[in-house]
């Protein structure tokens, strides 16, 4: 029985690793981990070049907890790499107002994204583009599908934007599976969900998925 276990977690981890390959660029970011984040350029790292995808700005607004009221604009990206035409996600916060009752504008601290599930992942921020203030970490949750980008030295004061910050992967396909939020002043008061671009499974990988998951069945009955 111990050894059929065995099998069937190597069969299965085979699967699973044909859907997604393993990312390549920038800081690796596993799960369960806090990583610094340098900041990068198409230069260092050539396989961020790439055709734009998509590229749709979408307004938010929330109040922490702090009573502070902000707001401005998430630009969401999608960059399709021009070296081996996997998918990049980028996203800058932008447009950034805040406001309370005591004239303290408060600030941004965090920016959580959400739909990644336990892909292998690269993230950092653009050097080369727009913006001002640059997340300084990436933590990724236990739960892996969860990655704070931490903007906690400078926090993202109201009237400056971000640069772009991004999560690298070996993703080709995408939809607006995924979901990111805030967390203001004080580190609590996180914002509603807004739904943004993530990975999704190839059609043949359903296809190799299955196949794999139809092997452990056969392999279960003939150990009967």
């Amino acid at each position: 029985m111990k050894s059929l276990k065995i099998a069937r977690t190597a069969l299965l981890s085979a699967v699973l690793s044909t859907v997604f390959v393993t990312s390549a660029g920038a800081v690796p970011l596993p799960g369960a981990t806090t990583v610094g984040l340098p900041g990068t350029t198409v230069a260092a790292h050539p396989e961020l070049a790439g055709v734009v995808q998509e590229d749709v700005d979408q307004p938010f607004s929330f109040i922490d907890s702090t009573g502070h009221t902000l707001s401005g604009v998430v630009q969401n990206r999608v960059v399709r790499s021009s070296v081996d035409g996997t998918l990049d996600f980028y996203w800058r916060i932008k447009n950034t107002k805040g406001e309370s009752a005591s004239g303290d504008p408060g600030a941004i601290t965090a920016f959580r994204v959400a739909g990644f599930g336990n892909l292998a992942l690269d993230a950092d921020w653009r050097i080369d583009g727009l913006g001002t203030t640059h997340p300084t970490q990436a933590h990724r949750f236990p739960d892996p599908s969860f990655i704070n980008f931490l903007f906690h030295d400078p926090a993202l004061v109201p009237t400056d934007d971000s640069v772009f910050f991004f999560l690298d992967t070996k993703a080709t396909s995408y939809a607006k599976v995924g979901f990111y939020d805030f967390t203001g002043t004080g580190g609590n008061g996180i914002s509603a969900s807004y739904a943004t671009f993530a990975p999704v499974p190839e059609p043949s990988s359903y296809v190799i998925l299955g196949g794999g998951l139809l092997a452990l069945l056969v392999v279960a009955r003939r150990r009967v």
